[in-house]
């Protein structure tokens, strides 16, 4: 079996407003290179981990998410 890291760090934390609306912090803006009116999609794990990616990233994500499927089911 394959090991992989799994590279989680907190980044910060924020409140959630009025109408439901979060404030995503600077340092994860920064490094998701996030800019105003882009699309990002949230992502939800075992109803308790909630992660953010950019929209023009999600391919790259479904690639690595079906590249880990497969060698799963080699094992």
């Amino acid at each position: 079996m394959k090991k992989h890291n799994c590279d989680m760090k907190l980044y910060g934390t924020t409140t959630i407003w009025a109408k439901w609306q979060i404030v995503i912090p600077k340092e994860i803006r920064d490094k998701l290179d996030l800019k105003t009116g882009d699309s990002i999609s949230i992502l939800l794990k075992n109803d308790k981990f909630i992660g953010l990616i950019r929209n023009n990233d999600l391919t790259e994500l479904m690639e690595f998410i079906k590249q880990m499927e497969s060698e799963n089911n080699n094992i």
